[in-house]
Formats: C-alpha cells, structure tokens, sequence
C-alpha cells in the first residue's frame, strides 16, 4: 500500500510557499515600481536562502524537524517561495529591455547576497544549535528525488 504522506507534505509546503511568494513579491514590487520590478522576486529569493541556510543547521542538529517537516518546509515552501525560473525570465527581459546595469546588479545580487545570506542562516543557527561533540562534518542533502519507496 503506498503512504502519501510525504508528497502530502510537500504539497503543503509548497502551496504555502507560492502563496507567501505572490504576496511579498506583489508588495515589494507596487513599492518598487514596474521598473524594478525584479525586486520582489530578488527580496523572495534572499529570504528564501536565509531561511535554507537556517534550517539547513537545524536539520543536522537537531532532532526537532521530522523527515515530513524537513521536506515541507525545504522542498515544499523554500522550493516555491524562492524561484530560479521567474528570475531567469526576468533577467532576460532585462537585457532585451537593454537595463544592462539592472541585469547585472540583479545577477549579482541574486548570486552573492544568495550565497552571503545561506552562510548568515548557518552561522546564526550554529549559535542556537551548537555541533554535537565528536560530529567532524556537516553537509546537508535533501533531494525531492530521493524518496525511498516507504516513504510514498
């Protein structure tokens, strides 16, 4: 008999996190105007990455986020409150717009303070959730494709 808890969860998280993504990007893009308009889907995806990296250490620290919570809330709502694909199209039509600048402040900022904001989330969650004694490494691999037969 096939469980469909797992999906169920992801499904949730991820109906939660497309929700969150239209509202903030709606608001910060009527602030920002129509011509930063990428805004909303950068300030969405800097959220997004804070949040991973945050809970990126809880997972591996603790034992507070079962395998239902880990997925919902990393593969279900960061998975569509964050978006690559809108980002892309946005980043294209900055550069068929000829806003060569904005294209190249959007990809940076996307990159840099994506990958600035992951690390602030560890390191903040680090101090909440020290590293057990005698664990060396930590690297953290969550993958909507490794679901194992018992879990679907």
């Amino acid at each position: 008999m096939m469980h469909f808890t797992i999906p169920l969860a992801v499904g949730i998280g991820g109906f939660s996190g497309a929700v969150l993504r239209f509202y903030i990007s709606s608001a910060i893009n009527r602030v920002a105007g129509d011509e930063m308009g990428f805004v909303g889907t950068l300030t969405v995806n800097l959220i997004g990455c804070f949040l991973i990296g945050t809970l990126a250490v809880v997972v591996l620290r603790t034992t507070h986020l079962s395998p239902h919570s880990q997925r919902a809330l990393i593969t279900g709502l960061l998975g569509s409150l964050t978006t690559f694909s809108t980002f892309a199209l946005e980043c294209m039509n900055l550069l068929q717009s000829g806003r060569v600048g904005a294209l190249t402040v959007n990809v940076v900022t996307n990159v840099v303070a994506g990958f600035l904001l992951v690390w602030v989330g560890m390191q903040l969650a680090g101090t909440m959730f020290p590293k057990p004694v005698g664990q060396d490494s930590e690297t953290l691999r969550i993958s909507s494709d490794a679901v194992s037969e018992s879990e679907l």
